[in-house]
């Protein structure tokens, strides 16, 4: 275990707060068998090390000169969703965002909901992803606070999930006389469609997707199922009257 110097670190923080415990995890670090939560990433940190990244020292290598994705996944932030682990991916494969209920907002210039749409400029504008793909799943929370909910003002998830409203409002008119269990499973699909359709609300995706650069994909995951369901989003091929 080796102290690090940290001197500056942390004075950015509140006053009467500071940082402490601050150390360097090496191959020497010994595991205390606390239980403590971070001892446990400390733990799983040390098999990583001790495993893939010395076994793939070309990989890391690459990746610390800089990334190349093909993918960016939007998922949701629950703990029982893990798009690396789901899907086999490998570190510097996909550009990934999570956040509750795996949500698009539109684009919009006040930058109310800067956090979701900065990650998609940067990976279209900058990284140059290929593919795109939000991703839902089964009993999802923020899907049901979206669903049971009349009143989506004075707290942060009533403002976030609310951009999923068109989504419930669909549910709604095609299954107002099922049982909530049922308008959800429906929502978590609907809400990653109205999720692909507020992609295409940015300029700068609109017009990969026009002109073939860029993919735009759905998905949702039914971890009580063990069960993936994809799809795609393509331009409607429209009849031209002669």
């Amino acid at each position: 275990m080796a102290q690090e110097n940290v001197h500056g670190l942390g004075d950015t923080l509140r006053e009467g707060y500071e940082l402490t415990d601050h150390v360097v995890v090496d191959e020497n670090h010994t595991i205390e068998g606390t239980n403590d939560v971070i001892e446990k990433l400390i733990s799983g940190f040390k098999t990583f090390k001790e495993g893939v990244f010395k076994q793939k020292p070309e990989l890391y290598e690459k990746l610390a000169v800089g990334q190349e994705p093909k993918m960016m996944m939007i998922t949701c932030a629950d703990s029982r969703v893990c798009p690396t682990m789901l899907h086999g991916l490998e570190a510097g494969e996909a550009f990934i965002v999570r956040n509750v209920a795996n949500l698009v907002p539109p684009c919009e210039g006040s930058g109310k909901h800067h956090g979701t749409s900065a990650a998609i400029e940067f990976a279209v504008t900058v990284l140059n992803v290929e593919s795109i793909i939000v991703m839902g799943h089964s009993s999802c929370g923020g899907i049901r606070a979206l669903m049971s909910r009349d009143d989506f003002s004075g707290d942060f998830i009533g403002s976030w999930v609310r951009i999923g409203m068109p989504a419930k409002k669909k549910t709604l008119s095609l299954l107002g006389n099922k049982s909530l269990k049922e308008q959800c499973s429906f929502c978590e699909k609907e809400a990653v469609n109205v999720s692909l359709a507020n992609l295409l609300t940015f300029p700068f995706i609109e017009e990969r997707v026009h002109d073939g650069r860029l993919q735009i994909y759905g998905m949702h995951y039914d971890f009580v199922e063990g069960k993936l369901t994809s799809w795609r989003i393509v331009q409607s091929q429209v009849p031209v009257n002669v």
